[in-house]
């Protein structure tokens, strides 16, 4: 059974011909014994997109996007590995569950039905509710909401009646729990009754990137007479299909829209949404009532290289601003401000001046970094030059309360933040970057706990550097094990992991390690779905791709080994050079002069 599902990437990638997928979603015309066409990732203008049958991959010559038929289908859908792994075994007409963990699919497809046909039910009920549901659609035509909108986003009706869910699913044969593991249910005290967790509410079905409905969000109506109506928006609890802090309502239908404009916008409200749809600005979303955080940052970059967050006139608070710069700071996205004029949110503006201002507010928007200065600095106008002292400080304890990134981009990132920060304020980077690091030290002040000394020897453990650019020697490593796995139990064998400094490389490693331990062959394809990362993965394959060239591939990994041995030796060789040179007595020398030719060999 565990063979059959860590063969169940290599089945569907056999099924799914690379030429006949592509092919369905752009142009390929046949170039000798490879396919070519435009580039979807890039403004391409002439065909530097090749697809080669023979070896199953795809490259593009200009903005270098390269890996399989899963690859290309995760960033053209912008989908992870498993569910690009379930888009392509539908298509083939292959079933996961023989692969899989039948229990688990089972259990989630159960689960998406369930809030499918809870989603209709509501939308039906706010329909053909008669009289119940004449508040809710009153509501909703005073939000200015048109049933083109409403039928288009599946807006819905939970009545009153705390029991009404629970009858509509023992009449149909449904699961109590079941409903009460996707959060509409709940039971009281003693766990004997169900009752509904929305009551007296407009449904918005939240809706995962595929259009899956996996939450809802529901708004009590200003008419409610329930005696403790509770919060005026109310979210789906976390469950299996939902986590609250990282989903985003909308993204389904602005996923396309932020291809096609470069970037997504983010509201606070489901009307803002849906108002902004009306008006053809689709390009938006919303969170679930948090502050956006590393995780919806992530997920917004899965689908637009910019993030505009939309305050209106008197909601971009210090805090949601100084939090959207320490995100800007920590993660490769380009964040923008955009306020909406004379403090009306997104829907009232669009109800009241249509789509022109509020489109206008989205080209406009400013990049974080600068909104902060400006702001700042018009607190600070008129306090001279401790004020300038004030906002400096303020800016740059923002920035330390950033995690340090690794990678060139983000230190050029930082290195430009830096001038324009000195530029601003007139003063040197270097008295920038000493205060910044100040400002960090004190950050991680109390964090560090004391370092326990090594037994015996006096000396602290330090961690190991970890290496923003692989070594060669490191990078070689993967290429060879990657292409050629029967040689991952002799690597394994002499290099720990914890030897690898790329955290990337160490990762793959880690992982092709496991598989060995667990004696699953350590391919790609098998390690693919335990690290779900496109662009790692891209990586790996790369490199796997340069190790097939090399016919003699053992001869290489012993170089390689050879290689860690020598780097292994370096600190103690160079240890040893100090102590002889630094040595007075002459026995001391001599003893310190062969342990130095025996590391040497000479």
């Amino acid at each position: 059974m565990a063979d059959d599902r860590t063969n169940q990437v290599q089945q569907i990638k056999a099924a799914n011909d690379i030429v006949d997928v592509i092919g369905s979603y752009l142009a390929l015309r046949p170039h000798g014994q490879v396919f070519r066409g435009l580039c979807p990732f890039h403004d391409d203008h002439r065909p530097s997109f090749e697809v080669r049958p023979a070896w199953q991959n795809f490259k593009c010559w200009a903005c270098d996007k390269h890996g399989d038929v899963l690859s290309f289908v995760q960033e053209q859908e912008r989908i992870s590995f498993r569910e690009a792994l379930e888009l392509l075994a539908r298509r083939a007409g292959i079933s996961l569950e023989k692969n899989g963990d039948p229990q688990q699919i089972h259990r989630r497809a159960l689960m998406l039905e369930t809030m499918s046909w809870a989603a209709q039910l509501f939308h039906d009920f706010l329909l053909e509710g008669k009289d119940v549901a004449t508040p809710a659609r009153q509501y909703l035509g005073e939000r200015r909401l048109t049933g083109e909108t409403v039928r288009g986003n599946q807006l819905g009706y939970a009545p009153p009646d705390s029991y009404w869910l629970v009858q509509q699913a023992v009449e149909q044969g449904r699961s109590l729990e079941m409903l009460e593991t996707v959060g509409l249910l709940a039971q009281r005290t003693g766990g004997e009754v169900y009752y509904a967790r929305f009551r007296d509410r407009i449904m918005f079905p939240i809706r995962d990137p595929r259009g899956q409905v996996v939450a809802f969000g529901g708004r009590i109506l200003p008419t409610t007479t329930l005696p403790n109506p509770g919060p005026k928006y109310y979210n789906s609890c976390d469950t299996p299909l939902f986590t609250k802090s990282e989903h985003l309502y909308g993204i389904d239908q602005a996923r396309q829209a932020a291809l096609t404009q470069g970037y997504l916008a983010v509201v606070e409200g489901y009307t803002d949404v849906l108002m902004a749809q009306q008006w053809g600005v689709r390009q938006v979303v919303a969170t679930m009532g948090t502050a956006l955080n590393a995780r919806h940052v992530q997920q917004l970059r899965r689908f637009a290289p910019r993030v505009v967050l939309v305050f209106d006139g008197d909601a971009a608070g210090e805090k949601g601003v100084d939090r959207a710069l320490e995100l800007f700071v920590s993660h490769d996205v380009d964040l923008k401000i955009a306020t909406l004029p004379n403090g009306l949110d997104p829907c009232d503006l669009l109800v009241q001046q249509g789509g022109d201002p509020f489109v206008a507010a989205l080209t406009n928007a400013v990049d974080v970094l600068e909104f902060k200065l400006n702001r700042v600095l018009r607190a600070e106008e008129s306090s001279g030059m401790e004020g300038r002292r004030r906002t400096v400080l303020a800016i740059l304890s923002i920035l330390a309360q950033a995690p340090p990134r690794a990678g060139q981009a983000a230190a050029v990132k930082q290195e430009l933040m830096m001038t324009r920060i000195a530029q601003r304020f007139g003063l040197k980077e270097e008295t920038l970057w000493g205060l910044l690091k100040e400002l960090r030290a004190g950050k991680d002040a109390d964090k560090r706990a004391p370092r326990q000394s090594t037994a015996g020897t006096g000396t602290q453990s330090q961690p190991e550097p970890r290496s923003a650019r692989p070594s060669p020697l490191e990078r070689d490593l993967l290429t060879v094990l990657l292409a050629e796995p029967l040689l991952v139990p002799l690597a394994q064998a002499e290099i720990s992991a914890k030897e690898i400094q790329h955290p990337g490389l160490q990762l793959l490693l880690e992982g092709l390690y496991r598989l060995q331990a667990e004696g699953v062959p350590p391919e790609l394809d098998r390690l693919r779905p335990r690290i779900d990362n496109l662009p790692l993965t891209a990586k790996a394959m790369q490199l796997q791709e340069e190790g097939r060239a090399n016919s003699d591939r053992r001869a290489w990994l012993e170089k390689i080994l050879t290689g860690f041995r020598q780097r292994r030796a370096a600190p103690i060789k160079q240890e040893l050079q100090q102590q002889l040179q630094a040595a007075n007595d002459h026995h001391q020398a001599l003893e310190l002069l062969r342990q130095l030719q025996n590391r040497t060999g000479g």
